[in-house]
């Protein structure tokens, strides 16, 4: 009995999106989906990592991730609107948390978010993580909330 030879993929597409998969396939043909692979969609990059442990799994690199913290009277989308800036930008969500708390003086609610956001590699090459805090700032400076904006690139993530 022939056993399959399991290939880990990555397909990254130019506008810096990625596609991972898993393939069970017969040894004898390897070479033929790596060819058809490579001749795929013009200007995409495509990987082929052969599994030499039969549970392996691959996980895709960090290339950049950022602290952020939003603080100020809630409303309603303010949520939506935060991570509506890091989603154009490229970013995902690795973690996050809400709170609310009565304002000392007025009986306004204060909100606060907070988390992590991260990029993978490859990042599109107009990635500026300075652009997206000065966009962020504004956002901020429109909800009247501070909205902070960090590169934790290499940290480990912590609450």
């Amino acid at each position: 009995m022939v056993l399959p030879t399991t290939l880990y993929t990555r397909a990254v597409i130019p506008s810096s999106r990625w596609i991972c998969s898993k393939v069970d396939i017969a040894e004898k043909d390897v070479g033929d989906l790596q060819d058809q692979l490579a001749s795929g969609v013009e200007g995409m990059k495509t990987e082929c990592l052969e599994s030499v442990e039969k549970n392996a799994t691959v996980a895709p690199t960090i290339a950049f991730a950022g602290r952020f913290k939003l603080s100020g009277a809630d409303n309603p989308g303010i949520v939506h609107k935060l991570t509506s800036v890091l989603a154009r930008n490229q970013l995902t969500i690795a973690n996050m948390k809400t709170k609310h708390e009565e304002a000392p003086f007025g009986g306004t609610e204060l909100f606060t978010v907070e988390g992590r956001s991260v990029a993978y590699e490859p990042l599109a090459s107009n990635f500026e993580w300075t652009k997206i805090r000065e966009e962020l700032k504004e956002l901020g400076d429109s909800l009247n909330c501070d909205i902070e904006f960090d590169n934790v690139t290499g940290s480990t993530f912590r609450d």
